[in-house]
């Protein structure tokens, strides 16, 4: 079971042999623990997640609202795009409900938002009405938009990543493109201005190469050719944890990597006492821990036993 707040504050309170809390602040141990966390997540690349090609209709807007309707009903298409995920591979069904007044549609309420759904369609079934139009909207997709080269990390909305803080490296970036999924080949920033983006903005098309600008959580990913229409866009990430504020704060930092977290905080506490051997001697066995567990994480594997690619 991953740890929480309360055991990483006993455990380095206990390293510090600050039991009694005489010399250390425990909101500073709080500091040192996601200080911690944060490097861990960097240092040991635990934390990584791939951005939703696909995901639920969160509400619907009524665009136009016909006239002549007397007993309608909402139908939605099924999931048009599997995510392939437990517990519902093919996705789940959305459903809902309409609204009406003086024969008019005047609103639509999505009672369940299902799951799978990239570009879904919502009609409004009735014997006698005519000319309603809905326009579903719904929850963050990660795709291109017409005409923008430009994708900050910052951009990536990660409500559903509870715990996941921000996106400090972008690994790789796939193009869905009509039903196949492609890598982009990634080139630096100074090939990708010099020799790549000789169009400022009149070759729109579909993405083939990428290039990162920028570092860390303020870094941002360009496209060329630049996007001539919405392409979803599935991107690699590796992620820095939220900082943990109290005992029901969600950890994300996976096992084994969390039983590392107070060897870190302790050793960022001793420094701050000035003890500069204790911090050498928690550093070094933080380091021998990192690399035990590396080495059991990531054992050897062989591509293929039948010699093939």
């Amino acid at each position: 079971m991953t740890q929480g707040l309360e055991d990483y504050q006993q455990q380095t309170q206990r390293f510090l042999h600050q039991g009694g809390q005489s010399l250390v602040n425990p909101e500073d141990i709080r500091k040192y623990v996601n200080r911690a966390r944060r490097y861990i997540a960097i240092h040991c690349q635990c934390l990584r997640v791939l951005t939703p090609i696909s995901g639920s209709i969160i509400s619907a807007n009524v665009t136009s609202e016909g006239s002549g309707y007397t007993n309608p009903s909402v139908v939605i298409t099924p999931p048009d795009y599997p995510c392939g995920l437990p517990p519902y591979p093919l996705g789940q069904q959305a459903t809902g409900s309409a609204s009406m007044q003086a024969g008019k549609i005047t609103a639509v309420q999505i009672s369940f938002g299902g799951s799978s759904y990239f570009q879904p369609q919502l009609t409004i079934a009735d014997p006698t009405g005519l000319g309603a139009v809905v326009t579903p909207n719904m929850s963050f997709l990660n795709a291109t938009n017409q005409g923008q080269e430009v994708y900050p990390f910052s951009s990536i909305n990660l409500a559903a990543f509870p715990g996941i803080g921000a996106i400090y490296m972008v690994k790789s970036v796939s193009i869905i493109y009509s039903n196949y999924r492609y890598s982009l080949p990634m080139y630096s920033f100074s090939t990708y201005q010099a020799k790549i983006r000789q169009y400022p903005f009149q070759y729109q098309y579909v993405p083939t190469i990428g290039s990162q600008f920028g570092q860390g959580s303020s870094g941002s990913f360009y496209l060329y050719p630049i996007p001539s229409t919405y392409y979803q866009m599935e991107w690699d990430c590796f992620c820095m944890p939220q900082d943990l504020l109290d005992f029901q704060s969600v950890e994300v930092i996976p096992q084994p990597w969390d039983d590392l977290i107070p060897y870190y905080a302790a050793h960022i506490g001793f420094l701050e006492m000035q003890n500069q051997n204790a911090a050498r001697g928690m550093l070094a066995l933080f380091d021998d821990m990192v690399h035990r567990y590396s080495a059991a994480a990531r054992p050897g594997r062989v591509t293929n036993p039948y010699g093939r690619y």
